[in-house]
This record gives C-alpha cells, structure tokens and sequence, in this order.
C-alpha cells in the first residue's frame, strides 16, 4: 500500500464537463485518484464550473478559477489564474497536471511536480504536429509556425470564421511554445499517454528518461461483452469524433462506395459534429452513399455506449498522430472490434482485437472491413485480454506508483540552527 500523498491536482478542463476525452479522463481521475489520495483539485477554465456537477466530494477539495475571459489567449488567461495559486500548490506534496498547459506554472514551483502529456499543445501552436496539415512536423520555431498557421488554415478550407478563431489561437501560443520548450527540464518527471509520445517529446529536447507511460484507463460505463458481429451482407460501424480535416472522415465516407462493389450492405453512423459537415455530406451525396449514412450530430457521452454497443465495428480513419485516442478504447470496452488507421497509437491501443489500415488509403480502410467481417469472432475474441492493461484498477495502481517516487524528490529541510547534527 502506497502513502497516502496531499496532492494538488490541475485537470484539463472543469471536472465533469461533457467536453474534449482529457476532460472526461480528468474526471475519471478525480474520482479515482481520491479513493488513494487527498486531492486538491485547482480549475482555471472559461466554464461556469459552479453549474456543473463536480465529482469525488470525499477527500477532494476544489480550487475554482472560473468563467474566466478569452482575452486576451484563452490559454494565457488559465494559466495566469493558476498562478495566482502559486503559495497554496507549493503546500502539497506533489502538484500534479493533468494538462501540459499549465506546465509553465509547474516550472516555478519548489515542490514536486509532474506533468501529463496529452497533446502537442506544448510543443505546437496548432496543436497538431502537422506541417502545413499534411506532414507530421520535425520541430517549432517561430518564424516556422507562423507560416504554417497560415497555409493550414487556407488549404484546410473548413470555414472563414472557424478558420480565424483557429488562427488566432494558434498565433497567440508562439510565445507559449518557445517558453515549455525553455523550462522542460524544470518539471521533475512527465507522465505520457503512450509510448509514441514519449519519443516524440524526447526528440524535441524533452526529458525521455524522466517520462512515464501510464494509458488511460476505459470507462466502466461503456463495459459490455462482444456480441455475435455482423449478419451475412451487411455490416454496421460507427465513427465519433469531431468532422475536421484531421480526423479523415473523408477517407471512411470514400471507403463506402468500394464496400458497396463488393455486396456489403454497410450502415455508417457519424456522431460528432464540426466545420467539415456540410462537405463531407456533399462527399457522400456525390458518391452515392447518403443514404447508407446516419448523421447523428452531437451525442452525449452517457448516450455513446449504445452506439458502441449497437455497432459491428467502430472505425478510426485520423491523419493525426493522435496521444491517445479515447475512443479506440471505448469502442473496445463496448466489446465492439477496431478498424483504425495505422497512426499515433491504434496498434498500443488495438493490439489483435482489430483492423488497421494505411492512412488516406479509402480503399485500404474498405479492405480492412473486409478482413475483419471474415475473421470477426477472432477479433472480438482478443478485446477482454488486450483490455486487461487498461482497467481501471490497473492504471491507477501504476499512477499511484509514479506518485510515490515523484512524491520522494521533495526537498529534505535544512537542520534548525544550534541543533546537533550527526558525525
């Protein structure tokens, strides 16, 4: 049994909040954590989080920094909010954030700290990793990203608007970028989602041998068995995420039409929204497929496990080399087989209980629906053993060892004047 540490903990976003997977799996955190922890839990967000329903009362007090304004950087305003707090995290025996947003914050304090690295936010103004949206980036420096805020933004086409806010943001994280990549080595020790992350961040001049891999773990709400798959000629599979460029939605949408070619009777349901909706409806009217797509828009996280559940097969077409990837792993906890693309993570995260595909090939995603559907039952059969590394009690167990020895760099206290000192 490990020691029970005062930690002081700094989540994505506003606990509880049915936002981005990092806020969910803060929650998730949160409410486990503390059955092993005191917690502390600092919130700088621009959400109201007086309305929300905070989890994990016992033992977890709540530091809320919220409505705060967008200007003049949403990121900026967050982490000047969380430094206000500076005297009171340095109180705790570790400060923990689950957001490398904040790791400036973490930089400057005297305790021990550790860091969640959950995104290319600190290392991308974009966030994203991708030069110019169509290559995984080599390195930041100013003058670099700065163009390719731009020419992302007129080859994405998703949008004016979307595509200012975009920008800006982007353009407003410069200074962030150059200043996480000055104070890396100031943060004692780093926790990343997967092992690809990892070397990702230790190219860019990030402590590698300081760096942790610990997965989130799946969400109990989403556990099922797998059922008996696909009926002969059809097949059903989900796609969830936002309708951006990155995510390839376009890729699955072009798979259909070589599915149909081939005497599958496919029923494709899109939960998500975003800037690409309207052309990639246009994509599958243009093909044909309309109507073997249900567009199903924004679906509440407590509605999703019965799209897992009701699916064959759920589908990942991302361009992006995604840290994680939340929902590969809700799909498998659902008992519902993978077919992803050969990206970030999905082979960590997938293992044999699924398909994967070459990125941007609709035909290789097509042939790997097929793969699947012939060999189905072996696939879902290998979901209950490649999801034994990410249960609940699994990932915790390995977070509350990566508090312990984060928790034993805290500072030895001088010896009191006068008092004698051993030989």
């Amino acid at each position: 049994m490990t020691e029970r540490l005062d930690v002081g903990f700094v989540p994505a976003e506003c606990p509880g909040a049915n936002a981005t997977g990092a806020t969910h799996t803060s929650t998730l955190l949160v409410e486990r954590l503390s059955r092993h922890h005191d917690l502390t839990v600092y919130v700088s967000s621009q959400m109201d989080a007086s309305e929300r329903d905070l989890p994990a009362r016992d033992r977890v007090e709540y530091v809320l920094h919220d409505d705060l304004p967008k200007l003049p950087h949403p990121i900026s305003v967050k982490v000047d909010a969380l430094r206000k707090e500076t005297t009171a995290l340095e109180s705790h025996d570790l400060v923990h954030s689950y957001s490398p947003a904040f790791l400036p914050v973490l930089a400057e304090l005297a305790v021990p700290t550790l860091v969640t690295l959950n995104s290319y936010v600190p290392v991308c103004p974009k966030g994203d990793m991708m030069y110019q949206g169509k290559r995984k980036c080599s390195g930041p420096s100013p003058a670099k990203c700065a163009g390719c805020v731009a020419s992302t933004s007129l080859s994405r086409r998703q949008g004016v608007e979307d595509e200012l806010r975009a920008a800006y943001t982007s353009l407003g994280r410069l200074g962030f970028v150059s200043s996480n990549l000055d104070r890396a080595d100031d943060i004692d020790a780093y926790h990343a989602l997967s092992p690809h992350l990892v070397d990702d961040y230790a190219e860019l001049g990030f402590p590698g041998d300081r760096t942790t891999v610990v997965p989130h773990f799946y969400d109990e709400a989403f556990r099922r068995d797998p059922d008996d798959g696909p009926a002969d000629g059809a097949l059903s599979l989900l796609y969830v995420g936002a309708l951006q460029d990155i995510k390839g939605v376009d890729v699955l949408v072009r798979a259909l039409p070589n599915l149909a070619a081939v005497g599958v009777d496919v029923d494709l349901r899109i939960a998500g929204t975003g800037p690409l909706e309207r052309q990639l409806r246009r994509l599958a009217t243009d093909l044909g497929v309309d109507d073997a797509i249900t567009w199903l828009g924004y679906v509440d996280h407590a509605d999703l496990p019965a799209e897992y559940e009701r699916a064959d097969a759920f589908v990942y077409p991302g361009r992006l080399d995604e840290p994680f990837g939340r929902v590969l792993l809700e799909a498998l906890a659902s008992g519902t087989p993978v077919v992803a693309s050969d990206v970030g993570s999905t082979d960590y995260i997938v293992g044999d209980a699924g398909v994967r595909f070459e990125s941007e090939d609709s035909g290789a995603l097509a042939d790997a629906c097929l793969d699947l559907v012939d060999d189905y039952r072996a696939y879902a059969d290998a979901i209950p053993a490649q999801l034994e590394q990410f249960a609940p009690e699994t990932v915790v167990t390995e977070f509350c060892s990566l508090y312990a020895s984060v928790a034993d760099r805290r500072p030895t206290a001088p010896p009191v004047a006068g008092a004698a000192v051993d030989d």
